[in-house]
């Protein structure tokens, strides 16, 4: 028999959800259904897509698909026990991400788990990076000497006075990034720019743009995760020419610094594991690694093309 897969029905979510928490402890099964249930129907329409796989009308599978943003989709390896319900389930999750203008749909999941990765792998999701995820207590922030005698400045976003300043400014620090370099050569700054908006609750309140001198250095994007009184780096970058200065360093200090004087109990950052000159900055800073997870991901096979402005 055929598998077919297809979008969840209403009357169908909750079918899906215990299929999905069949293995979880009675005592907290209908909590996290219910959770789950809440979460998944309080987005936009579209944003979570539900995907169930069926056998001559027999549930057999389960995938989740979630549109965070316009540049990016979260999908989760399938539920299932099935290699062929599982290949059907990522086959759908790809074509519906090509379908979209988003321009990556990744997984993030535990290095050790081989089997759900060489399945990610063979179905349009290859291993992209692996992410280290750090954590500043805040509890001691080291000092550092300043890049130079001349003192940095810094603006906040503003979406009137400067949007196209950070965002050539942002374009301009992905050159020669060693962050997961690929995203750079299939999506726009302005896909960038909003991706992180997406990130923790704050939308862009503590963005800043550094400059010294009328030339622009570098941003720090730090996005607050409201429920747990944690900031999170979501960019830092500095601009090619302002490189090996130590104005990455400064700015993530002003980051801690600024988390701190807002009464936040850490900072929080994940960064790609080959970029092994700003882990050791971050560590001497005072970072400590928390886990590792690996990114599989499904990347648009395009850089969007830009539409001339003929206003």
């Amino acid at each position: 028999m055929s598998i077919t897969v297809a979008s969840a029905l209403t009357a169908e979510l909750s079918e899906a959800s215990a299929f999905i928490f069949a293995d979880t402890a009675i005592a907290d099964r209908e909590t996290q259904i219910q959770e789950f249930l809440d979460s998944i129907t309080s987005g936009k329409v579209d944003q979570n897509q539900i995907l169930i796989a069926r056998e001559s009308g027999t549930l057999i599978g389960v995938g989740i698909l979630v549109f965070t943003d316009t540049a990016t989709a979260f999908i989760w390896p399938p539920f299932t026990e099935r290699n062929d319900c599982a290949e059907a389930l990522l086959k759908e999750m790809v074509k519906r991400i090509e379908h979209s203008e988003v321009s990556i749909g990744q997984a993030l999941l535990d290095p050790g788990l081989m089997k759900q990765r060489r399945l990610l792998s063979q179905n349009g999701f290859p291993h992209l990076t692996n992410l280290i995820f750090m954590r500043h207590p805040l509890t001691a922030i080291n000092q550092s000497a300043s890049p130079d005698e001349a003192p940095l400045e810094w603006i906040k976003f503003d979406e009137r006075q400067n949007r196209q300043r950070f965002l050539a400014l942002l374009e301009l620090t992905h050159e020669s990034s060693h962050d997961c370099p690929e995203l750079n050569q299939i999506r726009t700054a302005e896909e960038s720019l909003e991706s992180h908006r997406s990130s923790g609750d704050s939308n862009e309140k503590f963005w800043y743009l550094f400059h010294k001198e009328e030339i622009d250095l570098g941003v720090l994007l730090l996005s607050e995760h409201q429920e747990d009184h944690v900031w999170e780096v979501v960019y830092m970058g500095v601009a090619p020419e302002q490189r090996g200065k130590g104005y990455g360093t400064a700015f993530i200090q002003h980051g801690l610094h600024e988390a701190q004087s807002h009464g936040q109990v850490a900072v929080i950052l994940a960064v790609d594991h080959k970029n092994s000159y700003a882990i050791k900055i971050y560590e001497d800073m005072g970072f400590q690694r928390q886990n590792t997870l690996s990114v599989h991901a499904h990347l648009r096979s395009h850089f969007p093309i830009q539409e001339p402005n003929i206003n």
